[in-house]
C-alpha cells in the first residue's frame, strides 16, 4: 500500500462533490498484497466499508479531502469509502485551520475513540502541495500504515546527534526523534513491501540529518 506523491500534488481534474453515500469500490481483480509498512494488527478488514466523516470542513475542503482520499486510497485497497453526512464515522477528520501539522489515529485504534471524536486532524495552513501531501500522509496512517522512513531494512545512516539538537531546539523530546524517525520496526510487528524512499509514508530529510550529507527528498 504504498503510496506514490504526485508531482504536483495537485489535482489534474476538477473536484466535484461526491454525495454521502457514495461509495468508492476497489477495483474487481484487486486483492491486498502488503505493500509499505504495515501493522497487521491494525489494519481494517478486507472489503471493509469504512464510512468517513469530515468535520468542521468548508466545502471547498471536504472536496480537497475526499479528491485526496479517493485519488491515493481507492485505488490501492480492497476497502470501500463512504462519506457521511454525520459527525459520527469510523474515521473522522476534523479540520484545522490555524495550524500545518496533522495527526493520526493508525488504523482500527480509531474504534478506541469514542463518537464522535476525532480520529485525525489535518492542518489547513499552508500551500495546497503541502495540504494534499499530508492528506494523503495521514489518511495511510488511518489505513493501518507506519513511516516507510522506519522500514526494517531501511538503509539510511543518521546523523542522530544532530537529529536530537533539531528536536530540542523546536521544544521536542529525544524520545519523540526516537518514535518519529529513528526507531526501524521490526519484520516479526509489520508487513513490508521492499523499502520505498518516494512513498507518501516517508519524511523528506536535510542533508544534516544524514551521514552521507545528502538530503532525501522523496518525490
Amino acid at each position: 500500500m504504498t503510496f506514490p506523491i504526485p508531482a504536483h500534488y495537485a489535482p489534474a481534474y476538477a473536484v466535484h462533490d461526491a454525495p454521502a453515500d457514495a461509495v468508492e469500490p476497489p477495483h474487481p481483480a484487486l486483492i491486498r498484497n502488503k505493500r509499505g509498512v504495515a501493522d497487521p494488527a491494525k489494519t481494517w478488514p478486507q472489503h471493509s466499508v469504512l464510512n468517513i466523516a469530515l468535520l468542521n470542513m468548508t466545502q471547498e475542503q471536504k472536496k480537497w479531502v475526499k479528491h485526496n482520499i479517493n485519488h491515493v486510497g481507492a485505488p490501492h485497497t480492497n476497502l470501500y469509502f463512504k462519506f457521511v453526512d454525520t459527525a459520527n464515522g469510523d474515521i473522522r477528520i476534523i479540520a484545522n485551520n490555524h495550524a500545518s501539522s496533522a495527526w493520526s489515529k493508525v488504523g482500527t485504534d480509531a474504534k478506541k475513540v469514542a463518537q464522535p471524536t476525532p480520529t485525525m486532524s489535518i492542518g489547513f495552513k499552508g500551500s495546497p502541495a503541502n495540504i494534499a501531501a499530508t492528506i494523503q500522509h495521514e489518511f495511510g496512517h488511518a489505513l493501518g500504515l507506519k513511516h516507510e522512513h522506519q522500514h526494517p531494512d531501511q538503509p539510511l545512516a543518521f546523523n542522530e546527534q544532530q537529529i536530537y539538537e533539531d528536536y530540542e531546539a523546536r521544544g521536542k523530546s529525544p524520545w519523540q526523534a526516537d518514535h518519529n524517525i529513528l526507531q526501524k520496526l521490526t519484520h516479526d510487528k509489520v508487513s513490508v513491501s521492499p523499502y520505498d524512499q518516494n512513498s507518501i509514508m516517508h519524511y523528506r530529510f536535510p542533508a544534516s540529518w544524514l551521514s552521507n550529507g545528502k538530503p532525501v527528498r522523496g518525490r
